[in-house]
């Protein structure tokens, strides 16, 4: 049996995913739902703390420990506001939430500390303590790591400050430090199933967007994926950045007479096989292979002028051409050819329509197909004045800047 993690493998005790890649996806996919429990936890927190500091100061009057514990309470609060403030505006707010709940429950257990040694009431603090460590385990989002380093650091300090009073007998602390113990392996163990539940079901959605995009027999992005939008985000990234873009269709060449001669399942392997082939040449979360139809494939390659281009498109071909021999199997008799049009955009210039741009780089796998086949043809695609643009360059026509979302 294989030993291999998945990629979606949970850790079993941090009730996180094991990539830490998958982890960070997972926290950005969930910034805005961690974002609002983080916003409603700390505002209900700090509401209840201002109303705790109020009812000392109603019933005990204003005096220096009185005002002390206030403005203790108050600072929690407003780390709590400060908290919420900056994960609505960060970039990635679920890493700054879990920042922000860790920051926030380690001063909110010192607060409670602190009243604890100025009011006493030991056994009623000691309840007290219990409810707020579940709080902290599940009320507020924060990694379960975090979370559990505040609740046992804060019980160990609590049963260590009990301890020190000493105006509890050696039974009653026992029970307490039970009654602690007791709530942090509850409230450990209910984060935990509720972290993992909630990456399952991530990993899940993940799942099946993943196979509604890809082709199921080449594991290629399938024609779907590209029909939502992927080569338009991808001219447009372009203009915004002034870059080169390189589209690359190739297609195998003789694939019905293999069909015809060795049978589809044949054809199935070999197709498998070219697309393997593709998708180990190209650079990982950059480019892109999409299954155009039938034998045919579409790469997309960013910040790729029409040379770089070219050569990894001799690649390709030499290497498919290079497993080819007289007592090989089907992929002996395979050859692929290529088509490549490389352009470099500008924001100044009006948007190159995608379907355009693939229809060109057909056209030049058509070309190499009629020249002989196993060929590689490319040509950068014409500027809007009809002339080729050269590498680097990015002109603007005088007067008013094409309109564009780059600023967006």
């Amino acid at each position: 049996m294989s030993t291999q993690q998945s990629p979606g493998a949970i850790a079993r005790w941090r009730g996180e995913f094991t990539s830490a890649s998958i982890e960070a996806a997972f926290l950005r996919a969930q910034g805005d739902v961690i974002r609002h429990e983080l916003t409603r936890s700390l505002a209900f927190c700090s509401v209840f703390y201002l109303g705790f500091a109020l009812a000392d100061v109603a019933h005990l009057g204003l005096n220096s420990q009185t005002l002390i514990l206030f403005a203790v309470r108050l600072a929690t609060a407003v780390v709590a506001v400060t908290g919420i403030v900056l994960t609505r505006r960060s970039a990635n707010p679920g890493q700054t939430a879990y920042r922000s709940a860790t920051v926030f429950t380690s001063l909110a257990m010192l607060a409670f500390l602190l009243v604890t040694y100025s009011r006493g009431e030991l056994l009623l603090h000691g309840m007290s303590m219990a409810i707020m460590l579940v709080i902290v385990y599940l009320f507020i989002p924060n990694r379960l790591v975090n979370a559990g380093i505040v609740a046992l650091g804060a019980s160990a300090g609590f049963l260590g400050l009990v301890h020190a009073i000493g105006t509890v007998s050696p039974r009653q602390l026992g029970t307490m430090a039970m009654l602690l113990l007791l709530a942090n392996l509850f409230g450990a163990a209910a984060a935990r199933r509720d972290a993992r539940a909630s990456r399952r079901q991530y990993w899940t959605e993940q799942t099946l967007i993943d196979q509604s995009i890809r082709d199921p027999l080449t594991g290629a992005f399938n024609r779907r994926h590209l029909n939502a939008g992927l080569l338009e985000r991808e001219i447009e990234r372009a203009r915004c950045d002034h870059a080169a873009l390189t589209i690359v269709v190739c297609d195998l060449d003789n694939f019905k007479t293999i069909n015809d001669t060795y049978g589809h399942q044949a054809g199935d392997t070999l197709l498998q096989d070219f697309a393997r082939l593709l998708l180990s040449m190209i650079r990982d979360d950059k480019d892109t292979v999409v299954r155009y139809g039938g034998e045919e494939f579409l790469l997309i390659l960013p910040d790729t002028n029409l040379d770089e281009g070219l050569a990894l498109a001799e690649r390709m071909r030499a290497r498919l051409a290079e497993t080819s021999g007289p007592h090989a199997d089907v992929r002996s008799h395979a050859t692929a050819s290529f088509g490549v049009v490389s352009a470099r955009l500008s924001s100044c210039l009006p948007g190159i329509a995608s379907h355009a741009l693939i229809a060109r780089a057909d056209e030049l796998m058509y070309a190499a197909k009629r020249s002989g086949r196993n060929r590689v043809h490319g040509a950068q695609w014409e500027g809007a004045d009809g002339v080729p643009a050269e590498a680097g360059q990015a002109p603007c026509a005088s007067g008013t800047p094409v309109p564009n979302a780059c600023a967006a």
